[in-house]
């Protein structure tokens, strides 16, 4: 994986851990770290690589990035792409996903976080309207310590937890539907679909590794992920050619090929249906190549 783990230096008393940034450029890198992060742009746009995702950003915007998933935001370079437009400003919100959901998974009020918090392993996009309402909740943060604080965070999660136009940015993230701790059995059949993606995997295959007929194996996968076999199989090739892109040592044959799919043009429309761009406008945006509308 193309993406490396970034260590956030995490406070041993304060929940959530804020930090401003005021910088020439974010951290660019593609990187993945095992706190929840929840980013306000206070100013500056570009473009947000996301799982297998690339979207827009400016100022206002509000992301929501689960743990471990990959991320990077990008500013936008002027017409001699020697200079960021503008200073890079923001406000994070750092804390351990894992404390929060068992601190609250017993309380019943609470379900609708703890559903927010494992949506956003896929990274979610605030709407505008409700993210300028936000943003007051945000800047209170920054200025509260103790328990006030830490109630004043979960009334934040509980909001953005309220908006029912929330959209997953991401396909590549595994819901936790799919996780061996939900399921050890559907958790199996997902790591082994990812284990052999880039060779030919057929649903015959996939439904002897489950012990299931292929009818039988099709009706299970469905009702536990939401997802076909093939839907699920894309997914993960194409989060795997995203991987491949991000390094420029591999050609668009080769991070076709590489990540399992068996021709271009396949690659290429499934590419485009999944992240809204040809694999070479993906590579340039990564380049900082292609600019923003």
């Amino acid at each position: 994986m193309n993406a490396h783990q970034y260590n956030i230096p995490m406070a041993q008393f304060g929940t959530p851990i804020v930090e401003k940034w005021v910088m020439d450029s974010f951290y660019e890198p593609m990187h993945f770290h095992s706190e929840f992060q929840i980013t306000l742009i206070k100013k500056g746009r570009g473009s947000l690589f996301v799982g297998n995702k690339v979207v827009p950003y400016k100022e206002g915007d509000l992301f929501l990035f689960g743990k471990n998933l990959p991320h990077a935001l990008k500013p936008t370079m002027d017409a001699t792409e020697s200079s960021v437009l503008n200073t890079c400003k923001a406000t994070t919100l750092f804390f351990d996903q894992n404390k929060i959901e068992d601190s609250l998974r017993t309380i019943p009020e609470a379900s609708r976080i703890v559903k927010l918090l494992g949506y956003a392993a896929h990274g979610i996009k605030i709407p505008r309207n409700k993210a300028k309402y936000l943003n007051g909740h945000v800047k209170e943060l920054t200025d509260t310590s103790g328990l006030d604080k830490f109630l004043l965070f979960l009334k934040l999660l509980n909001d953005i937890s309220k908006n029912n136009n929330i959209k997953a940015l991401s396909s590549k993230a595994t819901p936790k539907s799919m996780s061996k701790k939900a399921n050890p059995k559907v958790g199996d059949i997902c790591d082994f679909i990812k284990q052999n993606h880039k060779e030919v995997i057929t649903l015959n295959m996939v439904s002897d590794f489950a012990n299931m007929s292929p009818t039988g194996f099709c009706r299970f996968f469905k009702a536990k992920t939401n997802k076909t076999f093939s839907q699920y199989l894309t997914e993960v090739r194409i989060g795997s050619a995203c991987e491949l892109l991000h390094n420029n040592d591999y050609n668009i044959f080769d991070c076709c090929y590489g990540s399992g799919f068996n021709n271009l043009s396949n690659f290429h429309k499934h590419f485009k249906k999944h992240t809204g761009m040809s694999p070479l406008e993906y590579r340039l945006k990564i380049n900082d190549k292609l600019m923003d509308c």
